[in-house]
């Protein structure tokens, strides 16, 4: 089986665990991942039906982003997975304060359509996509590791290897923490609902 590679220990030097979180709540404290001001969170984009997206569109909501692309063939369906059965586990009042946002790596391949039909498992999701200049400046802003490698001889052609972390970003579009994508869905939902307190 093809893996994308998952390349976490290139944040290492702007990320602190969050000890604060404790097992009280099931969520693990190795888990989650306290963000320095270095990761600034913003991007300027356009969803699947052309609009355009910004950090701003999200403010008075709890953003969870998500960096992937349509044709990873098992982490980032896993992990969308993940959050969308995360969704699921929270009430009426905190799932209507949280926007799960998936922003393409691969902006050759994922366009609008190709998109959209990704993440229609789940209408909750919102996929952003862009130009090359614009989904760089995004990955910069969280410091998010994409790589292309070539696949020989493979239908796919190519993968993305990139980071993959669940960033939680709060009302006031500041990127807070980052989640693990090892998690699981019951440990995401704990923290959403943590994070729906923010203030």
């Amino acid at each position: 089986m093809i893996r994308c590679a998952i390349r976490n220990g290139l944040l290492s030097a702007a990320l602190i665990i969050l000890a604060a979180c404790g097992s009280q709540d099931s969520i693990p404290a190795a888990g989650v991942i306290q963000l320095s001001e270095a990761f600034t969170g913003k991007y300027s984009l356009s969803d699947t039906q052309g609009n355009p997206v910004t950090d701003k569109s999200f403010h008075g909501d709890v953003a969870v982003i998500y960096f992937g692309f349509a044709s990873c063939p098992d982490v980032c369906p896993l992990a969308l997975g993940s959050l969308s059965a995360a969704l699921n586990m929270l009430d009426e009042k905190t799932l209507g304060g949280i926007r799960p946002v998936f922003i393409t790596v691969d902006p050759d391949r994922d366009d609008p359509q190709r998109m959209a039909d990704f993440l229609a498992f789940d209408e909750r999701f919102i996929g952003l996509t862009g130009d090359d200049t614009s989904l760089k400046a995004a990955r910069e802003s969280f410091k998010v590791y994409a790589e292309r490698e070539n696949l020989d001889g493979s239908a796919l052609g190519y993968i993305m290897n990139h980071t993959s972390l669940f960033y939680i970003v709060d009302r006031n579009g500041t990127p807070r923490v980052a989640l693990r994508d090892t998690m699981t869905p019951e440990e995401i939902a704990a923290f959403l609902r943590r994070a729906a307190a923010w203030k």
